[in-house]
């Protein structure tokens, strides 16, 4: 069996080409697979040496046994990858980073020659300074040497050895009448694959087109009003914390101007709700409400969507044209949602919108005078964003001339028993307000303890899933896995609450004792009634006991039992208090 020698610069590039070579050669010829970052031998004996790069002749070549034939490869791009290349933007800078600095300038060159050229490539390699000239990296399969300020890795896989490489080994070794057809299946295969792959795009593309005149045909058609209105108003936002009253107060002041409004808040906060609160109090109430969210509309139909199109304005449009979103919301308000997400190419359409109150048609040079007042809204923070190149300034100081902070739920936790009131009466609707509070009783003090990163949406969220999972009222366990650190923090806390100075779980244990020396067993509820604690406060300590080995839990009227005797724990108790 004749044995080829693969030598590579790198790991990775050393296994994916012997890869290669064994789906071309099958397991007829022993393949042995060599890297100069690592497994070289001192000695390399082969009948066929193949090196993947000029430059891995040159370090490793002297390792070879003298006499071997060998070849440096050239290498291809790997076809199936470069698709991901057409999605970065025209004009984008990248760096190329590769294994070594040829081998960056060599795929250059190649990607080049295959006529991706629609971005700016700067080579870069181990041992260099970053340029900072780019926020994107390509990479045929090198990661590990992108520098650690890119914010986006496009990985086209590692570079495979050529078609006329891998024939003029073959030839070399006198196999290649045997392996011709092998070889030729294999990239005929791939340009079937490419072939199919492109059919495929098409084929969706078709489908889209579709799909976006039967939206648009359907939207042209419907009436201007339909699910334009709000339904919120300043009495559906729950809650009497200062902070949010303050909001709401502000929010009122700003219903009566026509002046641009921006709603920065957390996500989960309530932002809509109050957008359109303000929208029901203004002289506007009457007129349409248009909600718009960036982050759902992508780039390429933002244009249409807001501003509409005239017939014939790109493949697929409506035959009638459609009338845009702006002109839906005439003599109304338009709610721009995370508008920290707005490509900067849409940000100055719409700063000239703002300031011209006009909106032109994708397709046509008529302008349309429009009434609107808007409101937007993020959660991001608009002045890092400008401070970063990615939010115009001049567009934030137009939408900032009323702003608006709403505070997040952990800054108005007092507000969160009526919360879960108003969530748990929409699941029962005939539970009442005493049957409310008697269900979150158990879970109270671990929701006060919580973070609420996702704020007011993930307690919702949080009360409709103990809702369908909870037959009777909620234990601390039953919340979900992220409540974990809460349930602990407020565990450890309660367990060293005090009463009369002394700690709950120190008066407990007394109690317990005094009861059992004239026989008696005490349960929870009387425990909670005799000491005038909340049950809740009992049960965190019982469960703390049980872990620690003092009691047992029995079922029914059996109450608490003590596992030591009652005279050892008041005898203990005595010569504490000495």
């Amino acid at each position: 069996m004749k044995h080829i020698a693969l030598i590579a610069l790198g790991r990775d590039t050393s296994y994916c080409c012997r890869e290669q070579l064994h789906r071309l050669l099958d397991n007829r010829i022993n393949i042995s697979n060599y890297y100069v970052e690592g497994n070289l031998p001192q000695r390399i004996k082969a009948d066929f040496a193949i090196f993947t790069s000029r430059l891995a002749y040159q370090k490793a070549h002297t390792h070879l046994s003298q006499g071997v034939p060998y070849l440096i490869s050239r290498r291809s791009i790997n076809y199936h990858e470069v698709d991901k290349l057409f999605e970065l933007p025209a004009g984008t800078n990248v760096l190329l980073v590769n294994d070594c600095l040829q081998s960056a300038n060599d795929t250059i060159s190649l990607l080049q020659t295959l006529g991706i050229d629609h971005l700016n490539y700067y080579a870069f390699a181990p041992g260099m300074d970053d340029p900072k000239v780019a926020k994107v990296a390509v990479t045929p399969g090198e990661s590990r040497f992108v520098p650690s300020a890119i914010e986006k890795i496009v990985d086209i896989k590692t570079r495979l050895i050529d078609i006329t490489s891998l024939g003029e080994m073959l030839s070399r070794m006198r196999i290649l009448d045997h392996y011709a057809d092998f070889l030729s299946a294999q990239y005929v295969r791939d340009i079937i694959q490419l072939i199919d792959k492109n059919q495929r795009y098409k084929n969706r593309a078709a489908q889209l087109e579709q799909e976006l005149s039967r939206v648009e045909s359907s939207r042209s058609h419907q009436s201007p009003d339909v699910n334009l209105q709000a339904v919120y108003h300043f009495d559906d936002v729950l809650g009497s914390a200062p902070s949010l009253l303050s909001a709401i107060r502000i929010a009122k002041r700003f219903a009566d101007s026509d002046s641009t409004v921006l709603i920065q808040a957390q996500s989960g906060t309530g932002k809509e709700l109050m957008a359109q609160s303000i929208h029901n109090a203004s002289g506007r109430a009457n007129g349409p409400f248009v909600a718009v969210n960036f982050a759902a509309i992508t780039e390429s139909l933002l244009d249409s969507e807001l501003f509409g199109y005239v017939e014939g304005a790109f493949t697929g449009a409506s035959r009638h044209g459609a009338s845009g979103l702006f002109e839906r919301a005439n003599h109304g308000t338009i709610f721009l949602d995370e508008i920290g997400d707005a490509p900067l190419s849409f940000q100055v359409k719409l700063l000239r919108v703002l300031q011209e109150r006009e909106i032109r048609r994708v397709g046509s040079a008529v302008p349309i005078h429009i009434d609107v007042r808007i409101i937007a809204a993020t959660n991001q923070d608009l002045k890092e964003l400008v401070r970063q190149g990615k939010f115009r300034e001049d567009l934030y100081y137009r939408l900032s001339v009323l702003p608006l902070t709403l505070p997040p739920l952990a800054e108005r936790k007092e507000d969160i028993p009526v919360l879960v009131s108003t969530f748990l009466q929409s699941f029962f609707l005939d539970m009442g307000v005493r049957e409310t509070r008697a269900w979150m009783e158990g879970i109270l003090p671990i929701l006060l303890q919580y973070s609420w990163p996702g704020n007011i949406r993930e307690l919702q969220n949080v009360v409709e899933y103990l809702a369908n999972v909870c037959d009777g009222n909620p234990r601390p366990e039953d919340l979900p896995p992220n409540f974990s650190a809460a349930i602990a923090s407020v565990r450890n806390r309660q367990g060293k609450q005090t009463v009369g100075g002394e700690t709950l779980k120190t008066v407990v244990m007394r109690e317990l004792a005094i009861a059992a020396r004239i026989g008696q067993h005490l349960g929870r509820r009387s425990l909670a009634r005799n000491l005038e604690v909340p049950e809740s406060q009992i049960r965190h300590v019982c469960q703390e006991l049980v872990t620690e080995g003092e009691i047992v839990l029995k079922p029914g009227r059996g109450g608490i039992q003590l596992k030591r005797s009652w005279s050892e724990i008041l005898s203990a108790d005595e010569d504490a208090l000495q």
